[in-house]
């Protein structure tokens, strides 16, 4: 089926300290707030910050029922990314559907009037956790946000990070539930199998193996809908230990948004902006910059180990991610950056693709493996009363 999805809108996060979370994206991840609502306290605080085409809408945990554009999660949940919000042309006949395909609807079709027109949307619980996806069409809109929301004349941030749109949105999933998920999406709205590797099995995913990173991946796409992006499943393998997906799910035992891939056009000049506002990113070990191979494969995309190495930036130019028609170089550059809640939850995660549209066999395994050891950091400076939660 074609997908109903034009473009993803936004994406929500629900906090019990608005201010601490808007703070840390205005001043380390170099956001910008541009609208809000409820600041004098009449509703729930929203606030929408603005990097580039990368638009995130901080919501106050409250117990009113009155959050434009969403629902409340369930006051038990912690500090969460709950929410993946997309542009739709017919929010009736969708909602219709999702309905008759047994969907459970937190909002139904609700229209808000503006003198820019009028935009409409309903909100439905996804089959993963507390994520939920609010659906809206503003076809007929022509101001530049959504109406409920005042646009706020003062620029609270600096010049931003160089950073484009959301490449793909990551769910940690519990064991044994990525075949219904994945179907799930694929019959409310037309995503389908991405492959992240040649060859997967869609049944099996792409596994990793090792030291406290049992993990089996999927992901999955709308085709034809780039603005959409990609969604990756990921659940721990049975036969390991405790990793990032088990300790992810501690604090959201149905599932979730564990970390969100940004497009940036140039990860070098966007990770060191961000570096100097003080994001932590994830290292590399020294071997990973020394070894022949990698050093030939960086030189080859036009960087040095040196300029990647003090930031963690991985390089992947596998052949899967080679077009056979012509013989250009395609590669991606990726990094992490430190969880933006406490040290299991979400992060975000910087990424620069040169022709490539995968996500690099070759990086997938060491970009797990570089957060695990940042989670495993973390836990230690607390543990050390340097830091606390």
């Amino acid at each position: 089926m074609s997908s109903p999805l034009t473009r993803l809108c936004h994406i929500t996060l629900q906090v019990s300290n608005p201010q601490k979370i808007i703070t840390d994206l205005v001043s380390k991840f170099r956001f910008r707030p541009f609208a809000a609502r409820g600041l004098d306290g009449a509703a729930p605080c929203q606030v929408a910050l603005r990097n580039g085409e990368v638009v995130f809408i901080v919501n106050e945990i409250s117990k009113g029922p009155d959050l434009l554009y969403d629902s409340q999660v369930p006051l038990t949940s912690p500090d969460t990314a709950c929410n993946v919000s997309y542009e739709v042309d017919d929010v009736p006949r969708l909602y219709q559907r999702l309905v008759s395909d047994g969907c459970h609807i937190l909002v139904p079709p609700t229209q808000l009037q503006s003198d820019a027109g009028p935009v409409s949307y309903c909100v439905v619980k996804s089959i993963l956790g507390n994520v939920r996806h609010t659906l809206i069409d503003r076809t007929r809109y022509a101001a530049a946000f959504l109406p409920g929301f005042e646009p706020l004349k003062k620029d609270d941030g600096g010049a931003p990070a160089d950073v484009t749109c959301v490449d793909h949105v990551t769910y940690s999933c519990p064991r044994g539930t990525l075949p219904q998920v994945i179907e799930w999406y694929r019959r409310c709205f037309g995503f389908q199998h991405f492959p992240l590797r040649e060859g997967e099995d869609l049944s099996r995913g792409f596994e990793i193996s090792g030291p406290q990173i049992g993990l089996r991946l999927t992901s999955v796409e709308c085709p034809g809908r780039a603005e959409v992006g990609k969604f990756v499943f990921a659940e721990s393998l049975p036969q390991t230990g405790m990793n990032q997906i088990d300790q992810f799910l501690q604090h959201h035992p149905e599932g979730g948004i564990q970390h969100i891939g940004l497009l940036t056009p140039n990860i070098l000049k966007a990770v060191r902006a961000l570096t100097d506002s003080g994001v932590l990113f994830a290292g590399q070990p020294p071997s990973y910059y020394n070894d022949p191979q990698k050093v030939a494969e960086i030189l080859r995309a036009g960087f040095t180990p040196q300029q990647l190495s003090p930031f963690g930036i991985l390089v992947d130019s596998s052949p899967v991610l080679q077009d056979e028609k012509d013989g250009d170089l395609k590669f991606l550059l990726q990094v992490f950056a430190e969880p933006l809640f406490f040290k299991d939850s979400l992060y975000l995660e910087l990424i620069e693709r040169r022709g490539a549209q995968g996500f690099g066999e070759g990086n997938i395994r060491a970009l797990w493996r570089s957060m695990q050891d940042m989670i495993n950091g973390l836990s230690q400076k607390v543990q050390e009363g340097a830091v606390t939660q």
